[in-house]
């Protein structure tokens, strides 16, 4: 049977406030230093010839500070979407509209595979919110590939949920409401994590990456918290690992029929 995390402790909220505030300040000193630094070595490339030795490596470093300038700027939207309005957001458009995105995210020899369910009904949220939940998703998936050869499935699909429904088992400490839910399902090949590890994937600066940070998961549990959402996880070592998200349909969508069952 595949391993599952356990609900966090009761404090995750307040680390996560303090973690944003301190990021929100990391972020705005940071995007100032790469406008400074994409601003300068704009005016490098302007003085070099095109035949120039350096030119091909200070258009990578470029490119490589531009993208870094696009994270942050996610980085600040998540932080200053708190009091934005929702929106109606169609998940399969969300995914398709950031797929040259995630694909930069993903390592060499790793592919992304995509299964829409054609027909899903829009969900209403913030849409910085739902690009953190699936950028963070499909980068954790990508890194827990060793090796450098496996892939990245994201599904997306429509499911309703009864009373006492014992179908799925929620991580969340409070199961989301009957109702009708789109999900998203992050599958990868990777290296799986042990019961141990489980327990504690939820909790800020907790991470199995040498290079990590630990806020990714920590994140993403404050969004679907916030939604009234659920989690759902499975993993066993060396067989890879499983995330699922579902987030509530508006309740003036909730009887159109269901387009999509969950694998």
């Amino acid at each position: 049977m595949s391993s599952k995390s356990s609900p966090p402790s009761n404090s995750h909220a307040q680390q996560l406030e303090t973690i944003g505030f301190l990021a929100t300040g990391i972020a705005h000193d940071f995007s100032n230093l790469l406008t400074s630094i994409v601003g300068q070595t704009s005016l490098a490339l302007a003085t070099l010839p095109q035949d120039n030795i350096a030119r091909s490596h200070i258009e990578k470093a470029m490119q490589a500070a531009e993208f870094a300038a696009e994270l942050t700027r996610q980085l600040l939207t998540y932080a200053n979407s708190q009091d934005a309005p929702d929106e109606l957001i169609n998940l399969n458009q969300l995914i398709n509209d950031n797929i040259s995105l995630l694909n930069t995210t993903l390592l060499n020899g790793v592919s992304l595979q995509l299964d829409l369910a054609p027909n899903l009904p829009p969900i209403e949220a913030r849409r910085a919110h739902i690009q953190q939940i699936i950028m963070n998703l499909i980068i954790n998936a990508a890194e827990s590939i060793e090796g450098g050869q496996g892939i990245v499935l994201l599904r997306t699909g429509r499911e309703t949920l009864h009373e006492n429904d014992g179908r799925f088992d929620f991580i969340n400490s409070h199961s989301p409401y009957p109702g009708s839910y789109a999900y998203l399902q992050i599958t990868d090949t990777g290296c799986g994590m042990t019961p141990q590890q489980m327990q504690k994937i939820f909790s800020p600066f907790y991470t199995t990456k040498p290079a990590g940070r630990g806020l990714g998961l920590s994140t993403i549990l404050d969004i679907v918290n916030l939604y009234k959402g659920g989690i759902m996880v499975e993993s066993q070592p060396g067989l890879g690992s499983t995330f699922c998200i579902f987030l509530p349909l508006p309740t003036h969508l909730g009887m159109m029929p269901n387009m999509s069952t969950l694998h």
